[in-house]
């Protein structure tokens, strides 16, 4: 498929306009210098240029609470959590697996009704379909309870950023903090089908505070990961830039408890039969369809905040 990204410089990239918004790229010499291969980042700088998307909004959309429902761990007094792409967009495993277990389901079938091997009616299962299902179920079960990570910590009344990847905490001023829309189709596990776009949070190692990571080059950590439409991207950074930084219109709730789907068993109440046949459907499907929310209702492996963190926050929170 034809990608629709347009290069229209010798270092300029567009993507199409999306709600009345048309995103621009390029190599910066920030990122050659700063970021692993860095050459060969095409970036669009969002912070700390505090850029505003202007899309185009109707009365119902102009607050952006859609991506609060969709990507925040929980709204506080003091500071809003936002998920990571590593928990919110699961499944890539499950999907990769279902597909895989369907062609060799397909081609074991074909094969059984074509040999004469099994025309005696001999159809069980051999080794190679248990070591094949073995594989397939080994890579669903990875994808879905591999430990979820902390999500970021947008700490308004600090003006301040938490962040703790891969045994590193990072502190970070709001002024400081560097975000970016990247174009990046070779990551994306579409086939290259669609154009794919990241939105990055790069974190400087001079913001480290429990590890010296002098000279080293900065982190890039994914907060959402999409194909074909990058409007999403910029809604979910337009939406943390309005928190951040007070302005409105924007849609804002204070959780009382994590924000994770839950089932609706008010509608099932008094019905022992009924919320049990609920679960029995409802689990394979949200399996299927929703497997980050399968994740997050059953990984028992959590990642949580370093103590530090409760002390800069004000509150002790570990909600994912």
């Amino acid at each position: 498929m034809a990608s629709n990204i347009k290069k229209v410089g010798s270092n300029h990239w567009t993507a199409p306009a999306q709600y009345g918004y048309q995103p621009h790229f390029c190599v910066t010499d920030h990122g050659r210098k700063n970021y692993p291969l860095g050459a060969f980042v095409r970036e669009e700088p969002l912070q700390p240029n505090n850029k505003i998307i202007g899309f185009e909004l109707n009365e119902e959309t102009k607050h952006l609470g859609e991506f609060f429902e969709q990507y925040s761990a929980g709204g506080h007094e003091q500071f809003l959590d936002m998920r990571v792409s590593s928990v919110n967009s699961r499944g890539k495993g499950v999907f990769l697996a279902l597909f895989l277990g369907t062609i060799y389901l397909v081609c074991g079938i074909l094969v059984r009704l074509n040999s004469k091997a099994f025309s005696d009616g001999d159809t069980g299962l051999f080794w190679l379909d248990w070591a094949v299902i073995g594989v397939l179920l080994g890579i669903a079960l990875i994808d879905l309870f591999r430990p979820l990570a902390t999500p970021v910590r947008f700490h308004k009344s600090n003006q301040e950023v938490y962040v703790w990847h891969k045994g590193v905490l990072y502190r970070i001023p709001w002024q400081e903090c560097e975000i970016s829309a990247l174009i990046m189709q070779s990551n994306m596990g579409y086939g290259h089908l669609s154009d794919g776009y990241d939105l990055a949070l790069w974190l400087n190692p001079k913001h480290a505070i429990n590890k010296d990571l002098s000279g080293q080059k900065y982190c890039r950590l994914v907060l959402q990961n999409v194909g074909g439409k990058h409007s999403s991207i910029y809604g979910e950074w337009e939406y943390i830039r309005r928190y951040m930084t007070g302005e409105e219109p924007l849609w804002f709730e204070l959780s009382q408890r994590p924000r994770v789907p839950r089932f609706k068993r008010k509608l099932l109440e008094g019905n022992i039969f009924l919320n049990i046949c609920h679960y029995i459907f409802m689990i394979p499907f949200v399996l299927i369809v929703r497997p980050h929310l399968f994740s997050l209702w059953f990984n028992p492996l959590r990642h949580k905040w370093p103590e530090q963190v409760h002390k800069w926050s004000g509150e002790r929170c570990n909600w994912l």
